[in-house]
């Protein structure tokens, strides 16, 4: 009962200074760090901070002291070097280490942070983030070597099967126990909104505590929430204007009248390729019917020339467009493209009535729309 009490009273302490401001004090070590100046930042906006203090290590010391509105995201940032802390009321610890990596003997600092639920929180989502990264990273790279060889794709399928659905029950559990944490909507916003179906996004937002929902972080989320209704079903799909590969701007809009699959693409993505000829043959039964495909390729620059020459190889004689800027691909972003193959299927006034069709499915759906 008291460990439950305790961990109350720390929600109750972050939780209550939303109305009226916190204060913040971060108590820190730094041996060897003695004239290092370090800056405190609060988060503003996706990738955007701005200083609010700063401090110089003394005698391996540092601490900051100060208010913020209401509990937020922040950073401390030195040297080019930064770690992600939650201003909640709580008093924090910070350890800073200079280490120098085993592999090419470069210096880099070492940061720990401790003393908050909402850190405790915040470093938890971290670590989730990170390991699938690493996994989706790796298995994408086997799967790239391993594209020519059904066999081991098929395995290396199954094992991306279940490792997501491993990461997916920790993400559930994670999201359950942290329904009253500010660190949550980051979380929502910078992760699952970016990796999950909607549905279940909304579904993580809709359940926030109303005290959380009503942060500056948590009425952004609904700001970001609304966007990506935008590019599910019902919503009507962003024009694109990108060139192709002559050089040539084509408009997603020039195709209204027409039901239009857009399918996000790249020369280097092996399941993309794979499911070629199922696009193919859609393509060539119901195009002549008022049907077309608007491709979106997220090569880079340096890759032009594989992304020409995967649309001969591959036969994909439709529409390709790309800003040859890989995943900084403005399209990619404003339809919430963060793994490819991605599809959506467009009626004839530019809404979006399907997403992620593939294979049989898209050939039924295809069958369904000109029967």
């Amino acid at each position: 009962m008291r460990k439950t009490g305790l961990l109350s009273g720390a929600l109750a302490l972050c939780l209550a200074t939303y109305a009226g401001g916190i204060e913040y004090r971060i108590s820190g070590t730094w041996p060897g760090g003695d004239g290092k100046t370090i800056y405190l930042q609060k988060k503003i906006a996706e990738k955007t901070y701005e200083s609010i203090d700063s401090v110089v290590v003394a005698n391996g010391l540092f601490e900051f002291k100060g208010n913020t509105p209401e509990i937020c995201l922040g950073r401390l940032q030195s040297d080019g070097k930064t770690k992600d802390l939650f201003l909640c009321g709580e008093p924090l610890q910070v350890e800073v280490q200079d280490k120098l990596n085993p592999k090419n003997g470069k210096p880099y600092i070492q940061w720990e942070a401790s003393g908050s639920e909402e850190q405790k929180a915040y470093e938890t989502s971290q670590e989730i983030e990170m390991g699938k990264a690493f996994i989706d990273l790796g298995l994408m790279m086997a799967m790239s070597k391993e594209k020519d060889d059904p066999v081991k794709l098929d395995s290396l399928v199954k094992m991306k099967n279940s490792l997501a659905e491993a990461t997916d029950n920790r993400i559930r559990k994670y999201v359950d126990d942290n329904l009253d944490r500010v660190a949550l909507t980051y979380f929502i916003g910078d992760f699952l909104a970016k990796n999950y179906p909607v549905e279940y996004v909304d579904s993580c937002y809709a359940r926030l505590s109303q005290r959380v929902k009503d942060t500056s972080s948590g009425m952004q989320l609904a700001e970001k929430m609304a966007a990506l209704k935008q590019v599910n079903v019902g919503g009507i799909a962003p024009d694109i204007a990108l060139p192709s590969p002559d050089g040539t701007e084509i408009k997603l809009s020039a195709l209204r009248g027409k039901y239009v699959l857009i399918d996000f693409w790249a020369s280097w993505c092996a399941p993309c390729l794979r499911e070629a000829p199922n696009v193919r043959e859609v393509y060539a039964k119901y195009h002549n019917k008022g049907f077309e495909v608007f491709g979106v390729s997220l090569d880079s620059e340096k890759q032009r020339n594989a992304w020409i020459e995967a649309i001969k190889k591959f036969g994909l004689n439709w529409p390709q467009v790309s800003s040859l800027k890989g995943w900084e691909c403005p399209v990619a972003k404003a339809y919430n493209v963060t793994g490819i193959p991605k599809t959506f299927l467009l009626d004839k006034q530019g809404r979006i009535i399907a997403t992620d069709l593939r294979g049989d499915a898209l050939k039924e759906k295809m069958k369904s729309l000109f029967k």
